[in-house]
C-alpha cells in the first residue's frame, strides 16, 4: 500500500515534472513568439512612420510646390492688371496734364502780366546843319574837253577829278569833291579889269564837316597846293566871299569852292598836285585837335 503510494507520487511527481517542462517549453515559446511579434511590429510601425513621414513630405512638397504656383499665378495677375491698369494710369496722367495746363492757362489769364521793362532809346546821332558858301564868279561846271559859257565869260574844263579823296584830323573830315583845270576868257569888264581877259586857274570843292560838339576852327582856304617848283594859294577875291571859312561850329556841314590862279604859268602844264592843310584847333582853347592833312592827285589820263 505503502508502495503504491510512493508509486502514485513519484507518478505524479513526474507527471508535475513533465508538466512543468511542457509549461516551462510553452512559456519559452510563448515569449519567443512576443518577442518576433514585438520585433515584427516595431518594424510594423517603423515603416508605417517611415510611410508617414514620406507622405507628409510628399504632401509638404505638394503644398509648396502649390504655394508657388499659386504665387506665380497671383504674379501673372497683377502684371497683367499693372499692364491693363497702365493705360488708365496714362489716361489719368494725360488728365492730370490737361487739367494742370488748363489752370495754368486760367491763371495766366487772372494774372496780370508783368510790365516789360522799357526799352533803352537807341542813341540819337546829331543832326548836322548844312552850309553852302558862295562858290565865286568863276565857277565852273563840266567833265574834261567841255566848253562852258557863264555870266563872267567863255572857259574850257581842260581836265577834271571827281571824288578824289577823304580826309580826316581830329574831328575834322574833308571830302575833296572835285578838282579841275579851267583856261578861259573872261567877258565880264569888272572881273577882266582885275584877272585879266585871258586866266588859267584850278577849281576846287570840297565839303569839311565838323562832327565834335564844340567849335572849331579849320580854315581849308589856307591849303596850298605844290606842282614841281610852284606854290598856289587859294585867291581871296575869286574864292566866294574870301577867306574866313574857318569858324566851323558843332555839327555843321561846309560846302567851300576855292580857286587858284596860275599867274605865269599855263594851266595846261599842271599834272601832279601836292597839298598840305592846317591842323585844326578848339575854338574856345586855342589847343591842336590834329595835324595837318596831306594829300595828292594827278590830272595825268583825266
Amino acid at each position: 500500500m505503502k508502495k503504491r503510494s510512493i508509486i502514485s507520487l513519484i507518478v505524479f511527481a513526474g507527471i508535475l515534472a513533465a508538466c512543468g517542462d511542457q509549461e516551462a517549453e510553452s512559456l519559452s515559446a510563448t515569449n519567443y513568439e512576443s518577442k518576433i511579434f514585438a520585433t515584427d511590429q516595431k518594424e510594423s510601425l517603423d515603416l508605417q512612420e517611415t510611410e508617414d513621414e514620406e507622405e507628409e513630405n510628399k504632401e509638404e512638397s505638394n503644398e509648396a510646390t502649390e504655394v508657388e504656383s499659386t504665387q506665380e499665378t497671383e504674379e501673372n495677375v497683377a502684371t497683367k492688371k499693372e499692364v491693363k491698369e497702365e493705360p488708365e494710369e496714362n489716361s489719368t496722367s494725360e488728365a492730370v496734364e490737361k487739367e494742370s495746363e488748363a489752370e495754368e492757362e486760367i491763371e495766366s489769364k487772372e494774372e496780370p502780366e508783368p510790365e516789360s521793362e522799357p526799352e533803352p532809346e537807341p542813341e540819337q546821332k546829331p543832326t548836322y546843319e548844312t552850309i553852302h558858301h558862295t562858290r565865286g564868279a568863276l565857277t565852273v561846271d563840266g567833265s574834261t574837253g567841255s566848253t562852258v559859257q557863264t555870266d563872267a565869260g567863255t572857259f574850257t574844263v581842260e581836265a577834271s577829278l571827281k571824288n578824289i579823296q577823304t580826309l580826316q584830323s581830329g574831328p575834322v573830315q574833308v571830302q575833296i569833291k572835285s578838282a579841275s583845270k579851267i583856261s578861259g576868257e573872261i567877258t565880264e569888264p569888272s572881273l577882266a579889269g582885275v584877272a585879266g581877259e585871258n586866266v588859267g586857274y584850278i577849281q576846287l570843292d570840297a565839303i569839311v564837316t565838323n562832327s565834335s560838339e564844340d567849335s572849331v576852327l579849320f580854315y581849308l582856304d589856307n591849303t596850298r597846293l605844290d606842282s614841281g617848283s610852284q606854290s598856289f594859294y587859294a585867291n581871296e577875291m575869286f574864292s566866294g566871299s574870301g577867306r574866313g571859312y574857318g569858324d566851323l561850329q558843332a555839327y555843321t556841314e561846309h560846302h567851300i569852292t576855292l580857286f587858284y590862279m596860275m599867274d605865269g604859268v599855263n594851266v595846261g602844264d599842271i599834272y601832279s598836285i601836292y597839298g598840305l592843310t592846317d591842323a585844326p584847333t578848339d575854338q574856345a582853347s586855342g589847343a591842336t585837335l590834329g595835324d595837318p592833312m596831306k594829300f595828292q592827285f594827278s590830272f595825268t589820263g583825266a
